[in-house]
């Protein structure tokens, strides 16, 4: 794997996507991002004192089974923050949070080859030392708030590039949802909303509720 560092960029998933035929896989690590990427289209705070790192992973599994890639990559992220004492769930599918804020998020995004993905750049930007915006303090939180203290920021990439490469289940993706078995809001596109019990993850991502309905992430996102 080679490893980029960058003291600032525009954004670490958009300089992995302009890549041109990689022959291995490639991590961008910026201290600062202008133009932070968040799903759905949304910027992402990226201050001084946060990690925001990209892994571009070459033919990481078959298409049927891409979302093992947003499932290894939460379950990364929350056993990293739990060497450094801090105790994270996963809000599905791709929000970390402590408590009831969230502390990272997570963009995948796979180029598809036949059967297999063969790429997938998975962006993570985490919140550890860096000061987060006033109008974000209600729903984010960093690490250094968490700890009252700030966290070696070079030894949370290595772990977490580390955990990246570990095998990881889907048990051990459930155990650590923050919705399974919970009441939910469900906000649907056209505007309209309903209260559903989260019962299960299915392979392909989907949300299964108590009721038998099926919830991508692409339709919903959940209150």
């Amino acid at each position: 794997m080679k490893i980029l560092h960058f003291e600032k960029i525009k954004s670490t998933q958009d300089y992995l996507k302009k890549l041109k035929n990689p022959k291995e896989d490639v991590a961008v690590i910026a201290g600062e991002q202008t133009v932070g990427k968040g799903t759905k289209g949304r910027s992402f705070s990226s201050e001084k004192g946060g990690v925001y790192l990209s892994l571009l992973k070459l033919f990481p599994c078959k298409a049927k089974d891409s979302f093992s890639i947003m499932q290894s990559s939460a379950v990364a992220v929350c056993k990293t923050l739990a060497a450094f004492g801090i105790k994270a769930q996963i809000k599905w599918p791709n929000d970390i949070f402590v408590g009831e804020k969230k502390i990272c998020g997570i963009l995948i995004e796979n180029m598809l080859s036949g059967e297999y993905v063969s790429s997938s750049v998975i962006g993570i930007g985490l919140n550890v030392n860096n000061s987060l915006p006033p109008f974000l303090s209600d729903t984010a939180i960093s690490a250094k708030e968490v700890l009252g203290e700030e966290l070696p920021i070079d030894s949370v990439i290595a772990t977490l590039l580390y955990n990246l490469y570990q095998p990881t289940t889907e048990y051990e993706y459930k155990s650590l949802s923050m919705v399974l078995g919970r009441e939910i809001t469900v906000l649907r596109g056209d505007g309209t909303s309903l209260k559903a019990v989260a019962k299960d993850v299915l392979p392909n991502g989907n949300l299964l509720l108590f009721s038998g309905e099926e919830l991508s992430a692409a339709e919903i996102s959940i209150k």
